[in-house]
């Protein structure tokens, strides 16, 4: 049990910036820990595989998660490949149904702007993280759902609307300038 450390983190919410990155969590573990429970602390990560099975020797709460992720990805792709036969992707049903997935899947499908939809599948990734985290307040699992919500939020750090804008015009800059040298 880490109810030290637990209770010594800042509370952590979807939108919020945590104040901390997943290294520095780490770096605070590793004061906290045994090698090996920090090895195993260390092996979570949103990015999962993608065969059925690779979640095997990952400590519980991270092989719940893959297994989650395997299907909210899953469901992703049959979405975006559309209901034309032509077009469809027959994917393997994943091990394990996740209703709340496919009730969320119709109101992702109208989000247009990638940016909010990736917000909104983060939505559905927080609310699978609450789940894991019920009765792990001050356990190993419990800082394993807290490693991968920092995660999460990491991903928004330092993001904004103006940076977003630079990084797009000067992708098409780029994309702009070869074409224009590939036509000489």
């Amino acid at each position: 049990m880490y109810y030290f450390l637990s209770a010594s983190l800042p509370g952590l919410a979807l939108g919020r910036d945590p104040g901390m990155s997943v290294a520095d969590f780490d770096e605070l573990c590793a004061g906290q820990m045994t090698p090996g429970a920090l090895a195993r602390l260390k092996q979570g990560s949103l990015r999962v595989g993608r065969e059925p099975g690779s979640a095997a020797g990952l400590p519980p709460v991270y092989a719940a998660y893959a297994r989650f992720e395997q299907y909210l990805r899953t469901r992703i792709a049959e979405r975006r490949a559309g209901r034309d036969e032509e077009r469809a992707v027959h994917l393997p049903d994943p091990e394990l149904y996740f209703g709340e997935v496919d009730a969320a899947m119709g109101a992702l499908a109208a989000v247009s702007d990638p940016d909010e939809r990736e917000k909104a599948v983060d939505r559905i990734r927080w609310r699978m993280h609450d789940d894991l985290e019920a009765g792990h307040e001050f356990d190993f699992d419990g800082l394993c759902v807290y490693r991968l919500r920092l995660e999460i939020l990491n991903r928004y750090r330092g993001r904004s609307v103006e940076k977003g804008r630079s990084n797009f015009n000067a992708a098409v800059d780029r994309i702009a300038g070869g074409a224009a040298s590939g036509n000489e």
